[in-house]
């Protein structure tokens, strides 16, 4: 759970990175704190504190290379950025870091109404090529499996046939799934893309 650090602001121990950024072995950086006017953090040793109103956009997605993890990046106004994972050091999925990031977006979201900010952009999502590659790659694959697996069970009486029917269909739908949560879009604060949540 997300621990009180003051008066009005929580403390959630997440791993957090700068966009772009790469890592090569563990994330040393994690916490991010949500005042009540205020977002800080520590990056390699430095402290950052910044207003809200700094805030010019907020983007959700779900990407990543050794797993897929839901990340939200906050871009402010002298053209820094925040990432802020679901990952544990490593990079990989964490139960309980996920929840604690779920915990995360939902205060972010609500200290960012936008009767207060409203010029601050949500977006989510990836780029709009990608998304119609992975969902077109998807499409694609999906009857190739399907007449790859039934014809060699079917014509070659390979009994993996059916195996590899099963698993490339189910390959299929896990791309198109993360390709539709992703599609690219803007959203209300009060209406978060759930399926980037998960």
């Amino acid at each position: 759970m997300p621990a009180p650090s003051a008066e009005g602001s929580c403390t959630y121990d997440l791993c957090i990175n700068v966009p772009g950024r790469r890592l090569f072995w563990r994330n040393r950086n994690h916490g991010v704190t949500l005042g009540s006017d205020t977002i800080a953090w520590t990056m390699d040793g430095g402290a950052t504190e910044t207003a809200y109103g700094n805030i010019v956009a907020v983007h959700l997605n779900s990407a990543g290379q050794k797993v897929t993890a839901d990340r939200c990046i906050i871009t402010v106004a002298h053209g820094s950025g925040l990432l802020i994972l679901n990952t544990d050091p490593g990079g990989y999925r964490d139960a309980e870091r996920a929840t604690l990031y779920r915990a995360f977006v939902r205060e972010l979201h609500a200290r960012l109404a936008p009767d207060r900010y409203p010029e601050i952009r949500f977006t989510a999502g990836v780029p709009r090529w990608r998304y119609q590659v992975m969902l077109g790659s998807a499409i694609a694959a999906a009857p190739v499996f399907a007449l790859a697996g039934l014809g060699g069970y079917l014509f070659y009486h390979l009994s993996n046939g059916l195996l590899l029917l099963v698993v490339g269909e189910y390959f299929c739908w896990k791309l198109a799934r993360r390709a539709l949560a992703n599609a690219p879009r803007d959203y209300a604060p009060d209406k978060l893309p759930e399926q980037l949540l998960i």
